[in-house]
């Protein structure tokens, strides 16, 4: 909060960690981390929706002035950072607001000067409901434009129909993506989109914003495998071997969890859409079960051979990089799609990854990004929530006494990643001070928490 006063409210996503100032250089990139995904000198809302989160929950057992503030930055953010070419916000994984200049940033310039790719949206994670309803709150039209410029993620036949969509797109032109040798069509941020659409939909009744949820729903439906399984994209170059014949559990969960979600929200508008679109979740979360997970041995599957079945790549439960996410990652999504389902083989799948950060204890070496530590913290905290095992909520406890000694020790803010000395909202500090902040509130009262739990990390 103090580090936003001198920006309207708006945090800051690099900071020093005593000063709260924006340091004159960008530090020095931590092993996996990609310098044209930061946003430097710069705010990230997409990085600081966990944390806002957070302070509307703190206000409910605390000071108000946590909700303040959440709400100033808000109307900031609402009042000066929307106004984009084409209504898509500078936020995720490639755009930001630039703090300094007061207008778009680009992270892709972060790489040096000879960099020529223009501002590219791109959702990252997936943006809450209750936030598109505060937004809407403050900035209406902000809201609509922004589902109309999601058209923007879909390339033209040559008779300029919707026929492939791709996850990025122009911020600051009015233009549509060009077909490349890839697709980049990955199935998790269609899904964000989905709910994107229907939060616009409820509110403006567009006929347009209906027909963009079906075509997104249809699209990955009908290249989904016989085991119920999406590849990272849908077309890949031969020349790359890590997207090509690779099925994606992971993603296959998490468009699962979106299509649940959207449901829930258009059910009272269209509820034969929504029952199709439970139906083929469904169909999804059978996929993700049937990827060769060996959860009995620790095997937690990042992407296996799509001809095959086989696996591919498994997932660490520490020590994320760029692309591959640590087993909480996706363990939380087991509890957020358990919550819809009530499918026990997802909890199941969810415990077996908590046992497994039950064994490995946090590392001694490395720069584990504070995202691993607080999504880690989410899932045993979860885990207690659901099933009322105190076992969860000691192991929850044990491992956020461990956490605070690593990214915290004698400065207010946390690190970005553990051995470095800064705050950088890219490595997930938000999902950190989520997650402590939930143990902590649900070891005094499981029953009555304020803080939901998080599953935008999806």
């Amino acid at each position: 909060m103090a580090a936003g006063e001198p920006h309207g409210g708006l945090f800051p996503s690099v900071l020093d960690r005593r000063t709260f100032t924006v340091p004159e250089a960008l530090p020095p990139a931590i092993s996996g981390q990609r310098t044209g995904d930061r946003s430097f000198p710069g705010n990230n809302l997409m990085h600081d929706l966990p944390l806002l989160g957070t302070m509307y929950g703190l206000a409910a057992v605390a000071d108000g002035k946590y909700a303040a503030a959440a709400d100033r930055y808000l109307a900031e953010w609402a009042a000066t950072c929307t106004q984009s070419a084409t209504g898509l916000f500078p936020w995720g994984e490639h755009a930001f607001w630039d703090l300094r200049e007061r207008r778009i940033g680009n992270s892709y310039t972060l790489r040096g000067p000879e960099n020529t790719t223009g501002t590219t949206h791109d959702h990252l994670r997936q943006a809450p409901v209750w936030f598109w309803k505060k937004l809407w709150g403050l900035n209406p039209r902000a809201v609509e434009r922004f589902a109309e410029g999601l058209e923007y993620h879909w390339k033209r036949d040559e008779h300029g129909a919707p026929t492939e969509y791709i996850r990025h797109a122009a911020v600051e032109e009015r233009r549509y993506p060009k077909w490349g040798a890839r697709a980049c069509d990955f199935p998790r941020h269609g899904g964000f989109y989905l709910v994107d659409l229907a939060c616009a939909y409820l509110r403006t009744r567009r006929a347009d914003f209906l027909g963009h949820i079906v075509r997104l729903v249809d699209y990955w439906w009908e290249k989904r495998d016989g085991r119920g399984l999406l590849q990272i994209e849908s077309r890949t170059p031969d020349d790359m071997p890590k997207f090509l014949d690779t099925n994606t559990p992971g993603q296959t969960l998490s468009l699962a969890i979106s299509l649940f979600e959207t449901a829930d929200l258009l059910a009272a508008l269209e509820p034969d859409m929504a029952g199709a679109m439970r139906d083929r979740a469904r169909v999804y979360v059978d996929g993700f079960l049937a990827a060769p997970h060996d959860v009995e041995r620790g095997v937690f599957l990042l992407d296996c051979v799509a001809s095959t079945n086989e696996l591919k790549r498994p997932m660490a439960v520490w020590g994320s990089v760029y692309g591959e996410w640590p087993v909480a990652y996706t363990a939380l999504n087991a509890m957020c799609a358990y919550r819809f389902t009530r499918d026990a083989r997802l909890l199941d799948w969810a415990v077996a990854a908590g046992r497994a950060y039950e064994r490995e204890p946090f590392p001694t070496d490395g720069q584990p990004p504070a995202l691993d530590a607080g999504l880690a913290l989410g899932l045993l905290g979860d885990l207690y929530d659901v099933t009322g095992d105190v076992g969860w909520r000691a192991s929850s406890l044990a491992l956020a006494a461990r956490l605070l000694e690593v990214y915290f020790d004698d400065a207010p803010l946390p690190r970005g990643a553990a051995g470095i000395d800064w705050y950088e909202s890219q490595m997930g500090p938000a999902y950190l001070i989520h997650g402590l902040a939930r143990v902590a509130l649900l070891a005094r009262d499981r029953e009555g928490c304020p803080l939901p739990p998080d599953y935008t990390a999806r």
